[in-house]
């Protein structure tokens, strides 16, 4: 017999009983709600709040469901539909089965609220906890960036000249309406004609452009100088905008066959925990590996301790070497070091001299400018096995004296004897630095970083820290879970990705 569905039955406290007992207490989301004390996260963010006034939403629950728009990649307005129906997304949000849901205009206004200002110090704070937890470590620090694809459509020039003359003219609309009818006939083209292509007819648009900014250029409208100066920006050599939408997502590179129109994300993480520990964002045109003052001045502290900075060759150059070592860290950097022949010997500090595989050791010493040429006995040299790769052409044929000479100087000898020098100490150290390619894999692959949500670079670095947070969370239970599981965290129980 056909059972039919029993219309307007009405849900009883057991119904909603049973249906909070479905939702596994054991998922990641609700063990990542468990792992932060949410009440002292509210309470950093009262300052946000006028003291009277109607009452608001719990930041945390609104801080839940940023987190989970990064997890589940939602929009604000699909996160809020979902927290609706969805139990274990409401469980973790936490809001009563009765109760109402924040809509996407709440939302909005939260992130406005707090800003990047107030998302940072959420990120900071857990972090904090990470650390205090014994989960996040000092003593190394990877660099890297990746880059994001900007919520705008890409343009040519022609087409960004044609479309910026069109919004000057309507803002010249709202002040004087019969110079903007004058100027639209002059300069906005009809929504028929086909535009021109190559560098004539680039050129021509520019000319075009140039007029029109010229003759609004005595207007004091704002709307109508904030287009006109962004247009006119757009006119320039280097560092031009390209879009009117989000004027501040440049075109850049990661390789040269590879462009892109967004930003890029600056990270530090600490390669032990495989936990993100700073976040920059930087538009797509810049060099990240010349912009580090900003991830090293959140990592002060760290840095100051003596921590070894790790990155890939692009960081090899002299002022990102000059700022970790002014800061008190320790440089890593692939290409950092030539192969040096001091590389093939020890170093006796106690006798101030240079052991050479064989053992046989340096008899003397000369000052070569801020260090010392060490040379070796010509007999010995003239005995080793290793003569035909140890000596150079010239010593090998009696060009010059058959002995071998390694220079060392001060800096490279203060590093050798710290143990921050020789192949071994940068292999060990660089073996570290591709841990940080796995983690942009899960934020670009997995919770939707590939692409921007938002226009402009402070409400980019607002995505990235949430995104980041969200995927520390994640790290945070596991490796919690590691800890509770047996002994200490281990180097091996380190390396396995969330």
């Amino acid at each position: 017999m056909l059972r039919r569905e029993t219309e307007g039955r009405q849900e009883t406290f057991a119904d909603q009983a049973r249906a909070a007992r479905s939702v596994p207490a054991n998922h990641v989301l609700l063990q990542m709600k468990r792992a932060v004390d949410w009440a002292a996260l509210e309470q950093n963010l009262a300052v946000y709040y006028a003291a009277e006034g109607r009452p608001s939403w719990p930041p945390a629950v609104l801080v839940r469901m940023l987190v989970l728009e990064e997890y589940a990649e939602l929009s604000d307005r699909q996160v809020s539909e979902q927290v609706a129906y969805n139990l274990l997304y409401r469980s973790f949000v936490g809001l009563g089965l009765d109760e109402a849901v924040p809509d996407d205009t709440t939302l909005v206004t939260f992130r406005a609220r707090i800003g990047e200002e107030g998302v940072r110090e959420v990120f900071d704070q857990l972090n904090e906890r990470w650390r205090e937890s014994g989960l996040i470590t000092d003593e190394h620090r990877v660099l890297d960036g990746s880059h994001i694809w900007a919520k705008v459509a890409r343009r040519s020039w022609v087409s960004l000249m044609r479309r910026g003359r069109a919004l000057v003219v309507e803002a010249v609309a709202g002040v004087d309406a019969g110079q903007a009818q004058e100027l639209g006939k002059r300069f906005v083209p009809d929504a028929g004609e086909k535009e021109g292509r190559g560098d004539e007819a680039l050129q021509q648009e520019r000319e075009r452009t140039r007029e029109l900014l010229t003759a609004v250029k005595d207007l004091k409208d704002a709307r109508v100088r904030e287009r006109a100066d962004l247009l006119e920006a757009m006119l320039a050599e280097k560092d031009q905008p390209v879009s009117f939408e989000d004027p501040d997502a440049r075109w850049g590179h990661k390789r040269e066959d590879f462009k892109f129109l967004g930003y890029k994300t600056h990270e530090a993480m600490d390669p032990e925990s495989r936990m993100i520990t700073a976040v920059e964002v930087l538009p797509g045109n810049a060099n990240e590996a010349v912009h580090t003052e900003g991830l090293l001045g959140q990592e002060k502290s760290v840095v100051a301790g003596g921590a070894t900075i790790i990155g890939d060759g692009m960081y090899n150059n002299s002022r990102t070497i000059e700022q970790v070592e002014e800061a008190g860290g320790r440089a890593c950097f692939s290409g950092l070091h030539a192969e040096r022949i001091s590389d093939n010997f020890s170093y006796d500090a106690e006798a101030d001299r240079m052991i050479c595989v064989e053992g046989k050791c340096s008899t003397g010493k000369i000052r070569v400018n801020n260090g010392d040429m060490y040379y070796f006995s010509m007999h010995d040299c003239a005995e080793c096995p290793r003569k035909a790769e140890c000596l150079t052409t010239g010593e090998r044929h009696g060009k010059a004296k058959a002995r071998r000479r390694v220079y060392l100087s001060d800096v490279r000898k203060r590093k050798v004897l710290a143990g921050e020098a020789g192949r071994e100490w940068r292999a060990e150290k660089r073996r570290l630095r591709g841990r940080i390619e796995s983690k942009f894999d899960e934020q670009m692959n997995r919770h939707g970083l590939r692409r921007a949500r938002y226009w402009g670079l402070a409400k980019m670095t607002i995505q990235v820290l949430l995104n980041a947070m969200t995927v520390n969370l994640k790290r945070a239970v596991k490796l919690m879970q590691m800890q509770s599981a047996g002994p200490p965290l281990s180097g091996l129980a380190m390396a396995t990705e969330a």
